[in-house]
């Protein structure tokens, strides 16, 4: 049982579509049955904790935390709580999010109930990036519908609209915007699950991760399929988002469901712009967290996407080391510093010049790797690293690799 296929009585959708959407619609497809069944059984916190481990259950946002170990750290905290839908879905080239929210909302919402139940709080918040519209859109009404039916039940759930700013999809930065200040990183410890929104233990969860709650505490951790939304754009024919296992290769995505490549496959970036770029010869790797660390990447926010051999790897280079300058919070150094200088490094590149050697690039990849403050500057990195191992060519102009 998964996210598209819900309930035992469900329609089995083959992928997501704009029709029924609904709260009627849901509930004919067996939604809200987990919430009944925690109901009904008079599930406990601890019971449900232990489904989610069962599932091995991880956050989908990209950093790929346990989410029962979530859970559970948050439980331990002492009320009042709150519980955070992060829905700022930033990463480029991931859409999954936003086809759950436009398409089955109260999937997510009923994912997000339990959670509330789960943590005792009372009041929950879904912190939206300012471009999804569309989504806005569902989420306020599903959220009518929700008050009319008397499901919030005195609880209070609302919608935070962000101002589209990609370092407010980590998660501390995502707070202090909702506290009213500029989105920067928190330093850690303590963590949100200790002090989050106004310095109380909250619940932070991506839009996926919610949405796979139900289906979990439904059929059972155990029997719940490992599986994940998967963003698939770029050079092939249907590009969109697609349910599969977590060990999916690329080449399956791309030929079992995205209807195969336009042109020949030049490189491809596994799991949005922190994941890394991966050769053609990586196409038949499992997405798991475990096989793409041998190749330096990860699987992130499963946003694969398909570049062409025609697109040159230094350009692509180019446009992820500039994405990451402009979206740099500033707050510290390395950041701020380091994807300036990469970004530079990489249009001289393009240039035929150097303003660097290989050794100093890699000096500075180090020291944003080693201490920048959040997942940003620490993930920049990746991606300069897999062009220096996959298309050593392109670098020849700052001289050779220093022996690490």
């Amino acid at each position: 049982m998964t996210m598209l296929d819900y309930g035992p009585d469900a329609v089995i959708m083959k992928g997501l579509d704009g029709a029924n959407w609904g709260l009627k619609a849901y509930q004919d497809r067996g939604g809200y049955q987990a919430i009944r069944k925690i109901v009904e059984s008079k599930l406990t916190p601890d019971a449900v904790i232990a489904e989610v481990k069962k599932s091995a259950l991880r956050g989908r946002g990209g950093a790929g935390f346990p989410t029962g170990l979530k859970w559970e750290a948050v439980a331990k905290e002492p009320a009042p709580r709150y519980v955070v839908v992060n829905a700022d879905e930033g990463e480029p080239g991931t859409i999954k999010d936003r086809y759950v929210m436009e398409l089955r909302p109260h999937l997510m919402l009923e994912g997000t109930l339990i959670a509330m139940d789960f943590a005792e709080a009372t009041e929950g918040f879904i912190y939206l990036r300012e471009e999804y519209a569309t989504a806005r859109d569902r989420l306020e009404q599903a959220l009518d519908e929700f008050r009319a039916a008397g499901v919030l039940d005195g609880r209070s759930l609302e919608l935070v609209i962000g101002a589209g700013a990609y370092i407010c999809g980590e998660e501390t930065a995502m707070l202090e915007s909702m506290e009213g200040r500029r989105g920067m990183p928190r330093l850690k410890p303590p963590f949100p699950s200790q002090v989050g929104y106004l310095g109380r233990p909250t619940l932070i969860n991506n839009v996926e991760t919610l949405a796979h709650i139900p289906a979990i505490l439904t059929g059972g951790g155990e029997a719940w399929p490992r599986v994940r939304l998967w963003s698939v754009t770029g050079a092939v024919r249907t590009p969109g988002c697609y349910e599969a296992p977590l060990d999916v290769t690329p080449r399956q995505l791309i030929d079992d469901y995205a209807g195969g490549a336009t042109e020949e496959i030049g490189a491809v970036v596994p799991g949005g712009a922190a994941s890394g770029i991966l050769p053609p010869a990586a196409l038949d790797v499992p997405l798991t967290r475990e096989s793409l660390r041998e190749w330096n990447a990860g699987p992130g926010s499963a946003a694969v996407q398909v570049f062409p051999s025609s697109y040159s790897p230094l350009r692509l280079l180019a446009e992820t080391m500039r994405f990451f300058a402009e979206e740099s919070c500033q707050k510290c150094t390395p950041c701020r510093i380091g994807n300036r200088g990469m970004h530079h490094l990489v249009e001289e590149l393009a240039n035929g010049e150097a303003v660097m050697t290989r050794e100093q690039a890699e000096e500075w990849l180090d020291a944003m790797a080693a201490t920048s403050i959040c997942g940003l500057g620490q993930g920049a990195p990746f991606p300069m690293r897999n062009a220096f191992k996959h298309w050593p060519d392109l670098f020849e102009p700052l001289g050779e690799p220093a022996i690490r």
